[in-house]
């Protein structure tokens, strides 16, 4: 049972793992855009989305392995606001 359980484990961090791969290739291609120089130009958009697929991957990896995130345990709790109609 435990070689199954192993198998999916490496399933699940493999399908994840496929988007650190597409971060990669993005920050690769923005470094060649930046042709050489030392300061390289990032929109910042895409900067919040590349921090966005990171932090979900690090969350599911944790998940997946009975981790905890100490970044969530500090983050202040946002207050929900119920819409009423």
């Amino acid at each position: 049972m435990e070689g199954k359980n192993e198998v999916n484990l490496n399933k699940y961090v493999g399908r994840r793992l496929s988007q650190v791969k597409v971060l990669t290739r993005l920050l690769e291609t923005e470094l060649e855009q930046a042709k050489g120089g030392r300061e390289v130009t990032i929109d910042r958009q895409v900067l919040e989305q590349v921090l966005d697929v990171l932090e979900i991957y690090v969350e599911d990896c944790e998940t997946v392995t009975g981790g905890q995130r100490d970044r969530k345990a500090q983050e202040p709790q946002k207050p929900t606001v119920a819409r009423l109609n």
